[in-house]
């Protein structure tokens, strides 16, 4: 098993020590951090309770000038322990660290109470009752406490013992695959470039490739380093260092994202975030820009309320006089960046004061894309269902609420259909045949691929396969450079008649795209006479004249029953064509449902 823990709370409450206490790993590694003795950036350490369990931990910064830092350290933990000096008790960055973890919806919370050396019985006592009560005013719950010295080591074992048992009995399902918000870069000698992180979701090996967020590159792991030891494999949560091929330094940096290729991931400029917890609803409505603050990315944002829709009286629609048009809705913001960010559904952010250390709104990504208003109203009347803690794999349901339609993920939904690589709504597919339509007894002389996207409202990704989906269903046909209304009795342009013309005296031998390109307009032509099915298209770029196809085909099937074995080697001596026509041909007749494939041969339907 692994786990990873990290620190929290007051600067100067022993943080830095307990872990070295934990771990014989000293944490202040950086030069100003060792002159100020204070920890700057992240530490990082691990201990192993048993052999079959490793622990890491990681150091975060208590200062309140470090609270990116602090939160870029917590994205990832199993567990915190909030530690509080026992002769000063709770203070202020006490108070805002414990409301980063419950904010960031860390599962697993210990109180350490620290340097319990340095105050009698009467302080100690004193300061367990003010911080159980501080604790539950934040968490709502009791939250355990361990009384520990790091300095001479009283209950450091004890500490190890309770860590490791809740760790242990944690349940707890990732839903997101392997992925990895980088910490650290830099490059070593002999190895080359090297990133640090913790691994999340899943497993990595050697020679594994993850997709690197925003390049959008594939790169591959040359070497795996866990906890100071070489490894082929290792698995989440863990430590990491790994030696990455197929990418530069300057390409990459802490808060970018190394993701399973299967995952689905935003690289989004804008998103809208789900406000939860206590964020500040008012002050966010007030200013223009934050920073947020999501796995170990901070970006600033600007900050753009989401208003609530009008209300309008059924009588005379009119809106009602007590409600304002311009309401805002307090379970929504809408934040933009100047660079795209990496984001998963449902990933926990949260807002920072711009410049400033001021927790003042956490949310869940809601939504990873650019939105334009009548998306971000099919946002609002169908948010509702997918509020709260929704299973991530929910988001292709809100996608086809919002849109009609989403990029095809998962099992196909009872009440969508699959259109390539997309599902859509049967009743919002229903609605846009009907608006093409329209369109199509609107312009008779024929539509462009703007037409159909302008007219339907749909974007440039989804425009392709809803209209190869028209063409497929006969609704339409591609016509030169345009499309019109499918018929099959078209007239044909000279070039069109030439290229027909040549396609019958070619006979079996067909034409193949090369040849095709050296007619005007070769290849525009003979999808238009594929379209109108005076021409088939076979495979490997292969086409025959309708008549010529049907003749062959006519020659394979005839006395042909159902169950009846069509090998290759009957159709070459049907038919006198070689390999290089025979399969295509045989692919054609799967595609017509007449045959279907068992191993090499293909038998009749």
């Amino acid at each position: 098993m692994n786990r990873i823990i990290g620190t929290a709370g007051h600067v100067d409450h022993g943080k830095s020590e307990l872990i070295k206490a934990l771990t014989g790993i000293a944490m202040m590694r950086l030069p100003e951090e060792k002159k100020r003795e204070m920890t700057i950036d992240l530490g990082f350490g691990f201990f192993k309770p048993n052999d079959d369990i490793t622990i890491g931990v990681i150091d975060v910064p208590g200062h309140e000038r470090f609270i990116r830092n602090m939160v870029a350290g917590m994205w990832s933990l199993d567990l915190v322990m909030l530690v509080v000096c026992a002769s000063e008790g709770w203070m202020n960055m006490t108070e805002e660290h414990a409301k980063v973890a419950l904010s960031l919806g860390i599962r697993n919370i210990i109180c350490v109470m620290n340097k319990i050396d340095l105050v009698n019985e009467e302080k100690l006592k004193e300061s367990e009752e003010d911080i159980k009560k501080n604790l539950y005013r934040i968490f709502n719950k009791d939250i355990e406490i361990v009384k520990v010295s790091a300095l001479n080591g009283t209950n450091i074992d004890l500490l190890k013992e309770r860590v490791t048992d809740i760790l242990i009995n944690e349940k707890y399902e990732e839903d997101i695959k392997t992925h990895i918000y980088v910490d650290r870069v830099f490059s070593i000698k002999g190895a080359g470039l090297t990133i640090t992180g913790s691994i999340k979701g899943g497993s990595i090996k050697r020679d594994d490739t993850l997709i690197h967020y925003p390049t959008k590159k594939e790169v591959a792991i040359r070497n795996i380093q866990s906890y100071h030891e070489d490894r082929e494999i290792v698995y989440a949560t863990s430590r990491i260092a790994i030696n990455l091929k197929n990418i530069k330094k300057e390409e990459i940096r802490r808060g970018h994202l190394l993701c399973d290729k299967d995952e689905t991931v935003f690289l989004t400029d804008e998103i809208i975030l789900e406000l939860v917890h206590n964020s500040d609803v008012e002050y966010l409505k007030k200013i223009k820009n934050a920073e947020f603050a999501i796995g170990t990315e901070c970006a600033v944002a600007q900050i753009i309320p989401m208003y609530k829709r009008a209300v309008y009286n059924d009588a005379d629609k009119k809106i009602k006089t007590d409600v304002d048009i311009r309401e805002i809705d307090d379970r929504f913001i809408r934040l933009k960046f100047d660079e795209p960010i990496s984001v998963f559904w449902k990933e926990r952010g949260i807002l920072i004061s711009h410049g400033g250390s001021n927790i003042i709104g956490t949310g869940d990504v809601f939504w990873g894309s650019k939105t334009t208003p009548q998306i971000r109203k099919g946002i609002m009347d169908n948010a509702h269902d997918f509020l709260g803690k929704v299973k991530r794999d929910r988001y292709t349901d809100l996608v086809m609420s919002v849109n009609g339609y989403s990029i095809a993920v998962g099992k196909l939904p009872d009440y969508a259909v699959s259109i390539s690589n997309y599902f859509v709504k049967k009743d919002y597919l229903n609605n846009l045949l009907e608006e093409s339509k329209k369109l199509i007894d609107s312009k008779k002389d024929g539509f462009s691929f703007e037409d159909i996207r302008n007219h339907l409202n749909i974007d440039n990704a989804f425009t392709k396969p809803f209209i190869d989906y028209l063409v497929q269903n006969k609704i339409i046909m591609p016509f030169n450079n345009i499309y019109k209304k499918y018929s099959q009795s078209i007239d044909l342009t000279n070039s069109q008649k030439l290229l027909l013309d040549k396609l019958k005296k070619e006979d079996l031998n067909g034409l193949d795209e090369k040849a095709i390109k050296t007619f005007p307009n070769g290849m525009k032509d003979i999808k238009v006479l594929s379209a109108s099915k005076q021409a088939m298209y076979l495979e490997e770029g292969i086409y025959y004249h309708i008549d010529v196809y049907n003749r062959v085909k006519n020659l394979i099937m005839k006395n042909s029953k159902p169950k009846d074995i069509i090998t290759i080697a009957f159709v070459k001596e049907k038919t006198g064509l070689s390999r290089k026509y025979v399969i295509p041909l045989l692919n054609a007749l799967e595609r017509e449902k007449l045959l279907k494939r068992q191993g090499n041969d293909r038998v009749v339907i």
